[in-house]
């Protein structure tokens, strides 16, 4: 089972991009399978001690508007080539109300059984400072418009989220291109770059959502809520 994920992000310099990307039938070589729209909330959550964080491991409960269940995740430390991040992730889905300790326990277990060693192993690192919090430190909302691309000649399948996020509570949002590699080789990904920028001007997100939002947390000197 593959738990690498592989995404392009870019951050591009106009909102009405977003708005030109969720409207179109085509994009490059691919062609618009299909739309959807979802609000979501996700909670990140970590020790007293940061272990997670420490072990550059992110945890995160994502909720969807009109679904029961959450998506709940570990990833490990991305590498980034050319604007793609390839990271380990592990998702469930499970009861929102399920507690942030058994939730990591589950996904620890998870990451095990389905062949993704180190990032169970750096989860054990971080579990060593402490268990989870049960309340998150960072709470984010996001308005994600997604469209599922294909090329199925060459068999790419992408999921581009064109993304508005903000930090609950905090003067903070930002705009973000996600175009997720589901099927194909990463020439998908390119495809989907150079298509994208023939669109309008873009540039490599630094970073994730996650570092990004935490490290507004450190220099606006808020205080963790763990």
């Amino acid at each position: 089972m593959d738990t690498v994920e592989r995404e392009l992000k870019l951050a591009p310099d106009s909102e009405a991009l977003l708005d030109a990307l969720a409207e179109v039938a085509t994009l490059g070589p691919f062609q618009a399978r299909g739309r959807r729209h979802e609000l979501q909330y996700n909670s990140f959550f970590d020790s007293a001690a940061h272990g997670l964080e420490l072990a550059r491991v992110g945890f995160r409960r994502r909720s969807v508007a009109g679904q029961a269940l959450a998506t709940w995740s570990i990833k490990g430390d991305a590498e980034h080539v050319g604007g793609v991040a390839s990271r380990s992730e592990i998702e469930l889905q499970l009861d929102p109300d399920t507690p942030p300790a058994l939730a990591l326990e589950t996904l620890r277990a998870a990451a095990r059984s389905r062949g993704a060693r180190s990032l169970a192993e750096d989860v054990d690192a971080a579990l060593r400072q402490g268990q989870p919090l049960s309340r998150p430190f960072l709470e984010t909302e996001t308005d994600r418009h997604i469209v599922d691309l294909e090329e199925p000649s060459r068999g790419w399948q992408v999921e581009l989220a064109l993304d508005r996020m903000r930090i609950i509570g905090h003067d903070y949002a930002e705009i973000e291109i996600e175009a997720e590699l589901k099927r194909g080789e990463e020439a998908a990904l390119t495809a989907a770059r150079e298509a994208i920028e023939g669109l309008g001007a873009v540039r490599e997100s630094k970073g994730s959502k996650l570092s990004r939002a935490a490290a507004h947390l450190r220099n606006c000197g808020c205080a963790r809520s763990d």
